[in-house]
């Protein structure tokens, strides 16, 4: 993002902005550039400092406040932040900032997965929570802020991150009860004491206060759309991390999905032998095309040859991969993909569960990915007795690996997998856990709603689940392939 050398707001009809306090008023119409020489007219600056036309933030709780109030506004800054900076642009706020529960805030933080805040650079807080890395420290960004009427948006160079539409009567866990639009001051707030906040080129359009309030035909406020308020106002990580583009979909699409019902998407291709992506050229062409997108960028391992086809640095370019049991090769040689019932035999159960668990150690154990997905699928002919095929001794060797190999276990809603019961014996050894969904297209994408039920029922918290791993710990860097197949 080219850096700006100008601060301003610009008024257009009718006027929203009004300055207090003995200031004098903006007329209408008029578009005003405020740069070093009368900046402190319209802004508070607190423990920050101005150099030319920048502002920078460095002490804790260094900030910038209007001297006006603003309701309906479009704001746009440009943002560079330092390693370890993390701070929040607070509005429809009469307080000092600091405080998400009056009005609304969003974050700022570029910081690397597992570091500082788990929300991210667009997340609007509390509200619609965006927990995906999008900006680098040390570069320029454009942050964008839409409040039209109940419609807030927040945009990060050009792509929307948050969205919300806030219904007549909002919902609020106690101590956020005036988390709510209205009016109030703007502030630009750091809020820790590391790095730097640089804001350049700030500019906000005023819109015309009497704008209609919008109706979200697309929101369901069920049990399931309560459940996922409910987790947005504890901060919780709600992640698809298993999203595919299939059957057309695009990932506008998935996104504008995960912002209507309030959670984020990890997007994966499927990888491996017969499968969409074989090589690394294809692999990283499929990086290349969501590299700038707000989804984790995700990579799904099939079969077990996946770990001939591919580069250990190539690999590392996502987020996070993942892998499932759901193709290996029997005590005969033969090649199985137990989703299909041609390719699938079933001799005797017993001896077909104990194989089973013994590919599903191997690979966890061997194969360094991050999630087991689809996790304790068992084929069509099966899978009618999978409570007394689970076995407590069988559920526990799985654990046990999980937990051995540093593994989040998949909480699929797709299939409906693994059992409550599975659930509770991993959440009991300490294994993190995912949601996912592995849609085949458009038309599935769902509302995680099992997903979300286990989380409930199973007394989940967001401590307990998965969080990607910086760039500098990959488990593919550090463990390497392994030297053979494991299944």
């Amino acid at each position: 993002m080219k850096k700006t050398n100008f601060v301003f707001v610009s008024l257009f009809l009718p006027l929203v902005i009004s300055i207090v306090a003995c200031r004098p008023l903006i007329k209408k119409g008029e578009l005003l550039q405020v740069g070093r020489e009368n900046f402190n007219r319209y802004w508070i600056l607190d423990k920050a400092v101005q150099s030319g036309d920048t502002l920078i933030l460095q002490a804790e709780e260094a900030k910038l406040i209007s001297r006006f109030v603003a309701k309906n506004f479009i704001l746009s800054a440009d943002i560079f932040t330092t390693a370890g900076a993390e701070g929040a642009l607070y509005f429809h706020t009469d307080n000092k900032g600091s405080d998400p529960s009056e009005g609304y805030s969003v974050i700022i933080n570029n910081a690397d997965y597992r570091q500082g805040n788990s929300q991210k650079t667009g997340s609007l807080a509390f509200t619609r929570n965006n927990f995906i890395h999008t900006v680098n420290d040390g570069e320029w960004f454009n942050l964008r802020v839409e409040v039209i009427a109940n419609h807030i948006s927040v945009s990060v160079n050009n792509k929307i991150i948050s969205e919300y539409i806030q219904p007549a009567s909002p919902k609020r866990i106690q101590g956020l009860e005036n988390m709510i639009l209205s009016e109030g001051k703007i502030i630009l707030q750091k809020s820790n004491d590391s790095g730097q906040i640089r804001i350049d080129g700030i500019q906000i359009e005023a819109r015309d206060p009497d704008e209609l309030a919008l109706s979200d035909a697309s929101f369901v406020d069920d049990s399931t759309g309560e459940i996922l308020t409910l987790l947005n106002q504890q901060g919780f990580p709600v992640v698809d991390y298993h999203g595919h583009l299939k059957g057309g979909l695009t990932v506008e699409e998935i996104c504008r999905h995960g912002r209507v019902f309030g959670y984020n998407y990890g997007i994966a291709p499927n990888c491996g032998l017969n499968f969409p992506v074989t090589n690394d050229s294809a692999l990283l062409a499929y990086y290349d095309g969501i590299k700038d997108e707000p989804v984790f960028k995700a990579m799904q391992c099939e079969g077990r040859e996946w770990i001939t086809l591919f580069s250990s640095e190539n690999i590392s370019k996502y987020d996070y991969i993942f892998t499932d049991a759901m193709t290996w090769t029997d005590h005969k040689g033969r090649r199985m993909r137990l989703w299909i019932p041609e390719e699938t035999f079933v001799e005797d159960e017993q001896k077909f569960m104990d194989m089973l668990v013994d590919k599903i150690e191997a690979i966890l154990s061997q194969e360094p990915v991050d999630i087991y997905v689809n996790p304790t699928f068992l084929p069509d002919i099966i899978a009618g007795n999978y409570d007394s095929l689970w076995t407590p001794e069988r559920m526990d060797r799985v654990i046990k690996v999980l937990v051995e190999n540093d593994v989040a276990l998949e909480i699929n809603s797709r299939f409906r997998i693994p059992s409550i019961a599975f659930v509770k014996r991993a959440k009991e050894a300490g294994v993190k856990f995912t949601l996912g969904t592995n849609n085949g297209g458009k038309d599935d994408l769902g509302r995680l709603e099992y997903s979300l039920s286990v989380i409930q029922e199973a007394g989940i918290t967001a401590e307990d689940i998965f969080i990607p791993r910086p760039a500098g710990d990959k488990k593919v860097i550090k463990n390497g392939l392994p030297a053979k197949i494991t299944g």
